[in-house]
């Protein structure tokens, strides 16, 4: 008698596995193939498990062999994670007839079966093929890559910077950039071997420590057809990423980037300066719930950081001992949570112009630059005509940490005008204003009427997402009622 086609993997194994596919698998899905896994043995006994949400694919190849027979079929995920959540034991998954499955497992050494309902294999989608060149990553690849990610943007309305860019529109270099409009991170020293630039969209799975773990990996493209936009894959030991590209334009970040001047004031942290801050910042109260400013003062060559709580006249002040301060005395705002990613980043230079100009973060060919708000939590005006996007005025060399000489503009020429989006914290008006203005209320006022705004945007991009979630899989499931008609036509064209 024939035995029904079965796959053992380790518990250890699959709980990895099952992690990372998890982060695919969609939670909000109203297309029932896409709540499982897709099992393949192939003729030479690679074990493989896939998981999709249609815009993205991602693959675990089983580290050991698991058999001979070529076999395929689909396993609800959810029933499956739950079995190999605190067991020790090999798992077995049993392909039945009927489009059913089988897993087992033991308890000691009692077994443990559970048959479930499945689903044809061929109502998975199919994985998009890269083809081309493949690019090579390595680690710094993957360590510039993650950070690059955390600075992208969660906004639904601006899709093309919820992507990382593989930048090679400049001929000094290849950079990495991120941006979400408030803060911009950039990393170069690299070379792809690409004609175009490619984005990267920003997923959980990219971010998962398990992914790159060894930081040796590959990058290859499907290009864009007339059918649909392009796809980019990853691949890093025994997993594959596959996911929809995007084929707008990146914004010209780097008309952002300061230029060079020596006016500006430097600090450099030491080690004992970025265990204090990291401390101490988070503790540091706040004046409002949104952004969590905190000041940066230098006065002499000592630097402080102070932060007060809504309606409070006194400050709270950190002193930061081993902060080496070159430079003007400076006071400038900016939202915490910026500093202390600058710093677990390890960018331990900062050089400031005034409290109107962009902060500037670096470390070596590694930057990020953060836009000022004011003290009581408000954005920050700027003297930048508003046609033009808002300058800093130094940039860190690839290979250094001195700043370099310019790469295109000096500070007394005109910066071309940016696509970069528009920085939501950056108040157009050049009026001051004081302590008891009634222009300062009505500014605030209509700062509160934005914030308002973008979340009624952020709710309509959440809804526009399940829109189109919903519209990809009424295409999938329309294809599947065409396959079941032709069947059905098929059985009627027989004569008995």
């Amino acid at each position: 008698m024939k035995m029904n086609p079965t796959i053992e993997l380790p518990a250890a194994e699959l709980k990895t596995a099952l992690t990372g596919l998890g982060k695919v698998i969609s939670k909000r899905t109203t297309l029932p193939v896409l709540e499982h896994l897709r099992v393949t043995r192939t003729g030479n006994g690679v074990v493989l498990l896939q998981a999709t949400d249609l815009d993205t694919f991602v693959r675990y190849e089983a580290e050991k062999l698991g058999g001979s027979e070529p076999c395929e079929f689909l396993v609800p995920f959810e029933p499956l994670n739950k079995l190999v959540k605190g067991g020790k034991e090999p798992v077995q998954i049993i392909m039945e007839p009927k489009n059913k499955v089988r897993l087992k497992t033991y308890v000691g050494s009692s077994p443990m079966e559970q048959t479930l309902d499945t689903l044809p294999v061929d109502e998975f989608p199919p994985t998009p093929l890269t083809s081309g060149k493949v690019v090579p990553t390595d680690a710094t690849f993957r360590d510039s890559f993650r950070q690059a990610l955390d600075c992208c943007s969660d906004d639904g309305s601006r899709h093309v910077i919820q992507h990382v860019c593989l930048d090679t529109r400049y001929a000094e270099g290849h950079y990495l950039a991120a941006t979400d409009g408030r803060h911009l991170f950039s990393a170069n020293s690299f070379h792809f071997d690409l004609k175009e630039p490619v984005l990267i969209p920003n997923q959980p799975f990219l971010r998962w420590n398990k992914f790159m773990e060894d930081g040796v990996g590959e990058l290859s493209l499907k290009p864009k057809s007339k059918t649909e936009g392009p796809w980019v894959q990853l691949k890093s030991g025994q997993w594959t990423f596959t996911a929809k590209s995007h084929d707008e334009e990146f914004p010209k970040w780097k008309n952002v980037v300061p230029a060079p001047n020596s006016s500006r004031t430097r600090i450099q942290f030491d080690s004992q300066a970025v265990e204090t801050l990291l401390a101490g910042v988070p503790r540091l109260p706040a004046s409002d719930d949104y952004l969590l400013a905190v000041t940066i003062e230098v006065v002499g060559n000592r630097l402080h950081v102070k932060a007060r709580a809504k309606d409070a006249k006194d400050w709270t002040r950190l002193t930061v001992d081993g902060a080496r301060v070159l430079g003007k005395a400076v006071n400038v705002s900016l939202k915490r949570e910026y500093l202390l990613k600058a710093l677990r980043f390890g960018l331990t230079t900062l050089e400031i112009e005034n409290d109107l100009s962009p902060l500037d973060f670096y470390d070596g060919g590694r930057r990020m630059i953060v836009m000022p708000v004011r003290a009581d939590g408000a954005p920050q005006p700027t003297s930048t005509p508003a046609s033009q996007p808002p300058v800093a005025t130094s940039a860190p060399n690839a290979q250094t940490n001195n700043p370099p000489v310019s790469e295109s503009t000096s500070p007394a020429q005109p910066q071309p005008t940016s696509t970069m989006p528009k920085n939501t914290e950056t108040n157009p008006t050049e009026t001051p204003v004081t302590e008891t203005s009634p222009v300062k209320a009505v500014i605030q006022h209509i700062e509160n009427i934005k914030e308002s705004l973008k979340g009624v945007l952020r709710e309509f991009a959440d809804v526009l997402d399940d829109l189109k979630q919903l519209e990809k899989e009424k295409k999938a499931s329309d294809k599947e009622m065409e396959s079941v008609r032709e069947k059905l036509r098929e059985i009627q064209a027989v004569r008995i």
